[in-house]
């Protein structure tokens, strides 16, 4: 299964469940932006690829920025803009895939996004290339890039493999990996209690292996500069500069 239809058919209905405190996660997030400097400096456009529910989305809009929000999940989106009402952030909802960001290069932003992990459920290295390429393309001179991706470097094997996600009374997720060479085939288990009935669904997709290096590595052929690179919320964060 592609992660489009992964997400549509079972990960999309208990993601944000999935996530923990919402607020909380918002709140992390907005303090890490205001930690880096990364606040709009004026009247300036941010683009948050694979927007979910909003968590980037609506801490960008706080620190000022005029915020589009892309995803290709109508589960998410829906959740997205509920989310900016509560909060009372105006963010342009988007439905399409992060692929599609060229078609936003008119609105000359400075600061794109790409975190949570979106940037591996490409299809391959080669399209994480194409999509690195289109952002660079997308954004204005000085323009920034922040990503953020799982660190696969060192595969998971036998009972490691076997990762407890999230659970309560009436849920139970766990996500199963299987490594090879260039992608990891992920498993999404969820256990749902119905009627005092323990029910099990269950869901795969592909996730491509990308290294930070390899990462880096496409990022300065395109010419974008590197600022930073850290460890935030257990994924590889990275800064670049057009």
């Amino acid at each position: 299964m592609n992660t489009k239809k992964h997400y549509e058919n079972h990960l999309g209905h208990f993601y944000t469940w999935m996530l923990g405190d919402w607020k909380t996660k918002q709140t992390e997030f907005l303090e890490f932006l205001k930690s880096k400097s990364l606040a709009a400096k004026g009247k300036e456009v941010a683009i948050d690829l694979g927007a979910g529910n909003g968590i980037q989305s609506i801490a960008l809009s706080k620190l000022n920025y005029e915020v589009i929000a892309v995803d290709f999940n109508q589960q998410l989106l829906s959740e997205l803009e509920k989310n900016a009402k509560e909060q009372k952030q105006p963010i342009q909802i988007v439905d399409a895939d992060i692929l599609s960001v060229s078609q936003f290069q008119s609105k000359r932003p400075s600061l794109l996004i790409c975190c949570g992990d979106t940037l591996t459920h490409l299809s391959s290295k080669e399209e994480i290339k194409e999509f690195l390429k289109s952002c660079y393309e997308c954004l204005k001179p000085e323009g920034k890039l922040l990503l953020s991706f799982r660190d696969y470097s060192i595969p998971l094997e036998g009972n490691s493999r076997f990762i407890p996600v999230m659970s309560d009374n009436s849920k139970i997720h766990t996500c199963i990996l299987e490594y090879e060479e260039n992608r990891i085939r992920v498993t999404d288990q969820l256990y749902e209690k119905k009627k005092d009935v323990w029910e099990m669904s269950i869901g795969s997709y592909f996730k491509t292996r990308l290294r930070k290096e390899e990462c880096l590595h496409y990022l300065e052929e395109l010419g974008f500069q590197i600022e930073w690179t850290e460890m935030f919320q257990r994924m590889i964060t990275i800064l670049a500069k057009k």
